[in-house]
This record gives C-alpha cells, structure tokens and sequence, in this order.
C-alpha cells in the first residue's frame, strides 16, 4: 500500500499539532490550581475561609446612616470595607460580623477617652485579613458606637466590646498601680 506525500504530510502535520497540543496541555496543567472546595466538616460549611482569589460575599450595614461604598480584596490578602458616616455623629467604634465571627475597630478599649474613628460625613476603610472571614456569609455592618455615648446595632456584639473595654481598663488600672 502506497501512501500518497500530499496524505503524508498532511498526516505528519496533524500530529505535530496534536502533540503540541498535548504538551501545552501538560505544561498549563501544571500550573493550574488544585484545591478541594469541600469544607473539613461536610456538615459544617462555617469552616470553610474566604481565599484570596474569591469574591467578597455581599456586605451590608445593617446601621442606619452607614453606608458601604465599596468592598475588595487587596493583594496583601487583605479585605477593604470602606463605610461611609452619613450620620451628624462621630463614631468611635465600629463592628462587623459574619456567620458566627465578629470584628471590631474601637478606640475605646485602648484609651480612656476614645479618638474620633469616623467624623461625620467622612469615610473609613475597615481592614481584616482575608483568612479570617468565612466563605460565602454576607458580611455585615452590625455594631456602631458614637462618641456621645449612644450606640446601635446586635446587642450581643456591643456587650462583648463593653466588656473587652472594661477588662482593658482594669488591666491599665493594674499596670499603673505597679509602676513606682
């Protein structure tokens, strides 16, 4: 059986191609991103983190007068909230919660006299490591504490910082009473 150069070289650049196809197949197979998307504990998806390359779930506030503006992941890892204070009051303390995971920015557990964190009409980017929030829960503005001393929001949330405020206040209490 004679095979016919046209055929023949037809046939010989098909497989060329195709072994070219192949190859960049394995090489781009390498290079891809294996993960297991299954959280630890089937039962338990509260386990499961966000990873850097996943999108942010919705963020919300659930304060009136606060306002999300904006919501990313940043190269560092690191997520960026950035809320705005549509209220005529100063705050001095902000909370956020997801799933059963709760963060807070006060400037009252580390001083007596809390600083102005967001002025009125003002904006505030709220940082948090990216690691740290649960994958696929919305992410909420859920606690704000202004400097007239009125507060809203998850009333759970506001006793812990209550609470955290008042253990870092003994412990300054103790540390000065220790210094000669």
């Amino acid at each position: 059986m004679r095979i016919s150069k046209p055929a023949l070289r037809t046939f010989l650049v098909s497989l060329a191609l195709l072994t070219l196809i192949v190859f960049g197949a394995a090489v781009g197979a390498r290079k891809w991103k294996l993960y297991d998307a299954s959280p630890q504990n089937p039962k338990d998806k509260s386990t499961q983190q966000l990873k850097p390359t996943d999108a942010l779930p919705p963020v919300v506030s659930e304060i009136k007068g606060l306002e999300v503006i904006g919501a990313f992941i940043d190269a560092d890892a690191m997520v960026n909230i950035t809320i705005i204070n549509k209220t005529h009051k100063t705050i001095i303390g902000l909370g956020l919660a997801a799933g059963n995971r709760t963060f807070t920015d006060d400037t009252g557990i580390s001083q007596e006299n809390p600083k102005p964190l967001i002025l009125p009409n003002e904006s505030y980017t709220f940082k948090e490591a990216v690691s740290n929030l649960p994958a696929n829960k919305p992410i909420r503005v859920s606690v704000v504490l202004y400097d007239d001393g009125s507060e809203e929001g998850d009333a759970t949330q506001r006793k812990y910082i209550h609470d955290e405020r008042d253990r870092e206040k003994e412990k300054r209490l103790h540390q000065a009473k220790e210094k000669p």
